[in-house]
């Protein structure tokens, strides 16, 4: 009988090491989200983030084509990250103004709101810098 418990919770642990969490597909999102990120240069490298409604993150190099799930944030975090996200002006978004090296901030809610600035000859409104900035800090890896 010990034998038998022994060879059960032994092949119970074999098999849950091989469980795997399935890999981010952003094409398949069914939440609201946010996509923020840099560009450009020689090489043509976009680094995209994303921030999911639950909280998750997700980082994406174009280069390397891998998405790295990276700390996860709080529920006040991803509260307050929302709503900012929310209070921006609809008049900060519609431009698309990229220069050698660029920034990206794409809200994904019931519409889709994005910016593309970096050009010398444009300056993005000053609460969208400001939200790109605190989501930058909040994820943790700085671009």
């Amino acid at each position: 009988m010990n034998l038998f418990y022994s060879l059960t919770t032994l092949c119970f642990l074999f098999g849950l090491s091989n469980c795997q969490r399935a890999s981010f597909q952003p094409e398949v999102i069914d939440q609201h989200y946010i996509t923020f990120g840099k560009g450009g240069g020689i090489a043509n490298q976009v680094d995209t983030y994303y921030v999911l409604q639950n909280g998750r993150v997700y980082h994406h190099n174009n280069l390397t084509k891998e998405y790295k799930s990276l700390s996860r944030l709080n529920k006040a975090q991803r509260k307050q990250v929302f709503a900012q996200a929310n209070e921006l002006p609809d008049a900060a978004f519609g431009s698309k103004e990229p220069g050698n090296i660029y920034y990206f901030l794409t809200i994904h809610t019931d519409t889709v709101r994005q910016c593309t600035w970096g050009s010398q000859n444009f300056t993005p409104a000053d609460s969208l810098t400001s939200f790109y900035e605190h989501i930058q800090t909040l994820t943790s890896e700085p671009l």
